[in-house]
């Protein structure tokens, strides 16, 4: 019996590997992104217990001097803090993004062409 469609079953094939590509870069960026923050969030924190000379008393009497400032300050200047605060988060992400991009884009373009071929 012939097939009825016999263009559908390459089609159908192609879409599908299409698809798991795209799941496949979605995931890979997705947790890139994630790794990427959460490495900035090291640093940032890396520099903090660098500031307190690596002693943790004197961290955490730095942190309680700054909650205490930052409890007792007005709206605006809080606000303008906040926005200190997130830029310089921002600017310590972009650089690393921009430091961990070029292996990222390395790393999608050898697994892609690959395809589903494991090894």
């Amino acid at each position: 019996m012939a097939d009825r469609f016999p263009n559908l079953r390459p089609r159908l094939a192609r879409a599908g590997r299409i698809l798991a590509d795209a799941c496949h870069v979605t995931l890979s960026i997705t947790l890139w992104l994630a790794g990427t923050v959460l490495a900035a969030l090291g640093a940032v924190f890396a520099f903090v217990i660098i500031a307190a000379d690596g002693r943790p008393l004197r961290f955490f009497a730095h942190l309680q001097n700054l909650s205490t400032h930052y409890l007792f300050a007005d709206p605006a200047a809080r606000a303008r803090f906040d926005r200190q605060v997130l830029v310089l988060f921002l600017g310590v992400v972009g650089l690393f993004l921009i430091a961990r991009l070029p292996g990222l884009a390395t790393r999608l373009r050898r697994e892609l062409a690959r395809g589903g071929r494991h090894g």
